[in-house]
């Protein structure tokens, strides 16, 4: 896989958001730490250790049970950001605040795609010169002031949103982060570059395109 990202902002800001291509193209990590950006490594090692690890031992055992309403893949997924959860609630935070995590997590093997992801992150699908939304999550919670819509590894449970599906050579993936401003298609655009049209730009906004190599 691979991607192409960009942010613009206007007064507020997002917190640094990485995307990080890992495991020889199969897995993009999309990272937004708020707080200390040098857990990052940490973050990142257990999420690649975990997945690495099942590709050698698809049997490999874990204390979360895997849901039956997902993939084999999605499952593997989610269970990645509740063992960095585990890590970070356990340690890092245990006794005061030190960083929390918005993440996705895409990985990808043959021709489905994966996703995990928490906190404001919206999914859609490149479909006929439009946006077909896959998960949408965060943009409608808070009008006045930017915040996380819920962070990994700060509160005992989180929410984690789930999915997989078929994505093939030619097809695209928009991963966005948005406050007061919307993304659509660029009909008239000849390049990944220029795909993306950004409307009310006096917001804030990050979004990267995942294309299948």
């Amino acid at each position: 896989m691979k991607f192409f990202s960009r942010t613009a902002f206007t007064g507020q800001r997002f917190a640094a958001t990485s995307a990080l291509n890992l495991l020889d193209n199969q897995l993009i990590l999309i990272l937004r730490a708020w707080g200390s950006s040098e857990y990052n490594q940490i973050f990142t090692d257990e999420i690649t250790h975990y997945l690495s690890s099942t590709q050698a031992d698809l049997d490999l055992t874990t204390p979360f049970e895997y849901q039956e309403s997902l993939s084999a893949l999605a499952n593997r997924t989610r269970v990645s950001l509740l063992l960095a959860h585990d890590l970070f609630y356990k340690s890092e935070n245990k006794n005061e605040y030190s960083v929390g995590f918005e993440a996705v997590v895409l990985f990808k093997s043959k021709n489905q795609l994966a996703w995990s992801s928490v906190g404001r992150f919206t999914i859609d699908k490149v479909r006929d010169n439009s946006l077909c939304t896959l998960l949408k999550c965060g943009s409608d919670l808070d009008s006045e002031v930017l915040l996380p819509v819920q962070l990994i590894g700060v509160e005992r449970d989180i929410d984690i949103n789930s999915g997989s599906m078929n994505f093939n050579e030619s097809d695209k993936i928009v991963i966005s982060s948005t406050f007061r401003c919307d993304i659509q298609i660029n009909d008239s655009s000849q390049s990944i570059e220029t795909l993306i049209d950004i409307k009310n730009t006096d917001g804030v906004y990050w979004y990267s395109i995942i294309t299948s190599g």
